[in-house]
């Protein structure tokens, strides 16, 4: 199946987006707009977008500061991001879609279905993890942390940490920490993660989004984005994620009992990948049951 790659320019920023869409897919079916995670970028949907071309036009796209969109002097948080998709929504698909994200790319698209819902048609959400004001519950707990992570994410710290991060045996060993099954983390999955690292701006980018990341608000809290969605959302988790454990997961289904909940065994963070095969029908089905 082709897989269309194209620059967009959104505030005067290139942005990468793909689309794809199967030789017997009807055109005309729900669209799906997948939003990948930290640090990751649309080439980590490779496996989803074979599957699930055949039966919805699909589209991938790079959030600013990842990928191969650029990486931008900008302040970062999920509203940016999620005005980022829904310009890209509007500029290029125009009808209510099934937004797939993980992680990161689940907050902004649950951020996406409560401020835009004319944009959204269900929501996957695969992994959505804690905000700050739910990691620290305490107000003063809160600004100590915030005051020392900002002391120590300075420029020519963050840089010296980049260059240490951004060589293949440390990106190596933090994909080990997020598959399941390793055999997964292979030298082309490696390059997808080093190869942004190439671009100007990103050290500087890496503090922008480190500085940011300390900050309150730098999304709301899912409490609150899940009680403003009123679509069908389609909740995975990995049962062996070591970066957002599962019990994460078992809360929300507790407090949103209508939440379609399924965990995903055997498999880490990074399951959208390594569990494709199991993950791309149960998507395909829930779609067909809930929107269809």
């Amino acid at each position: 199946m082709k897989v269309v790659s194209r620059d967009w320019v959104w505030k005067g920023w290139q942005v990468r987006y793909g689309f794809s869409i199967g030789d017997t897919c009807d055109p005309n079916n729900i669209p799906m707009l997948l939003i990948h995670g930290f640090g990751a970028s649309s080439n980590q949907w490779h496996h989803s977008v074979q599957s699930l071309g055949h039966h919805h036009p699909v589209y991938t796209i790079d959030l600013v500061g990842f990928g191969e969109s650029q990486k931008v002097a900008a302040s970062y948080n999920v509203a940016l991001w999620t005005e980022q998709v829904y310009e890209f929504w509007r500029s290029f698909i125009g009808r209510p879609s099934v937004v797939v994200g993980h992680s990161l790319g689940a907050l902004v698209s649950a951020t996406l279905a409560s401020e835009f819902p004319e944009a959204v048609k269900a929501l996957v959400l695969m992994t959505l993890p804690a905000t700050r004001q739910e990691q620290l519950s305490s107000a003063w707990a809160q600004n100590l942390v915030s005051f020392v992570e900002k002391s120590v994410a300075n420029p020519l710290l963050i840089r010296l940490i980049f260059n240490i991060a951004r060589q293949r045996r440390v990106i190596r060993s933090a994909l080990k920490a997020s598959y399941s099954n390793q055999s997964y983390v292979t030298d082309s999955v490696i390059d997808s993660f080093v190869k942004p690292t190439l671009d100007r701006g990103a050290a500087q980018t890496l503090c922008r989004l480190t500085q940011a990341a300390t900050t309150t608000s730098y999304s709301k809290s899912r409490s609150m984005l899940l009680s403003q969605v009123k679509q069908p959302i389609l909740l995975m988790w990995a049962e062996d994620d070591r970066i957002t454990p599962i019990a994460q997961s078992q809360n929300l289904h507790q407090e949103f009992p209508t939440i379609t909940w399924k965990p995903i065994p055997n498999a880490g963070h990074c399951f959208y990948d390594e569990c494709a095969d199991i993950i791309n029908p149960l998507m395909t089905s829930w779609i067909k049951a809930q929107v269809l």
